[in-house]
């Protein structure tokens, strides 16, 4: 999946969960949680042969994952670093709204915590399933996740759709279109969203198998 894919299905996620009620905040841990693991396609500064030792490797590990995203989310949660860039941004570009005022001390409580979280530890997870899920192309091979590493070095891969695959982003698009276009039901709008990208997922692996 391509990382427009990956922010999209933790954002979409966390609005099928109706998290988007209790801000906009939870639902970019979500998005960007769901991302993290292609840290590791940095390695591509070093050389292609760097990139194709390290990426799907170092941050797709579901341990290094899990740590990174815990260690990110716990530096949003304490220093809101998203809610300063959205703030610097609105001195720049017009149309962003203000952020509701809101104290540091009703928004800040160990139950609150531990539902971040939890929501950038399951997101982060939905990278790993869906780089296992997406995989080879006409002219490459497929190209397996060490789920385990460091303790294993054993690559998996369960491919159902190929890398470039349009239909997902498609999916994507039209769900986020249809949620602002219809503010008033993102939640029924983005479980919907997450059907259609799950029935597809499901017919391609058995009507249209993966070839």
């Amino acid at each position: 999946m391509t990382t427009f894919e990956h922010s999209m299905l933790g954002a979409t996620g966390a609005m099928a969960a109706g998290l988007h009620r209790r801000g906009w905040e939870i639902v970019a841990v979500a998005t960007v949680a769901a991302v993290l693991p292609d840290w590791d396609g940095l390695s591509l500064l070093l050389g292609a042969s760097a990139f194709d030792q390290f990426h799907r490797v170092l941050g797709h590990s579901v341990f290094t994952a899990t740590l990174i995203a815990l260690g990110a989310t716990l530096a949003e949660y304490h220093f809101r670093l998203l809610s300063r860039c959205r703030a610097l941004l609105a001195r720049y570009v017009q149309g962003i709204p203000e952020q509701p005022a809101r104290s540091r001390e009703s928004s800040s409580s160990p139950k609150e915590l531990c539902l971040w979280l939890i929501v950038a530890v399951l997101a982060t997870a939905s990278h790993l399933v869906a780089d296992v899920l997406v995989s080879g192309h006409a002219t490459l091979s497929d190209w397996g996740l060490k789920i385990f590493w460091p303790f294993s070095d054993r690559a998996y891969a369960f491919p159902v759709i190929r890398w470039g695959d349009p239909l997902p982003t498609v999916i994507f698009v039209v769900g986020m279109f249809a949620m602002l276009r219809w503010r008033t039901r993102v939640q029924g709008l983005a479980a919907l969203t997450l059907v259609a990208l799950v029935g597809y997922i499901a017919l391609r692996a058995s009507v249209l198998p993966y070839s």
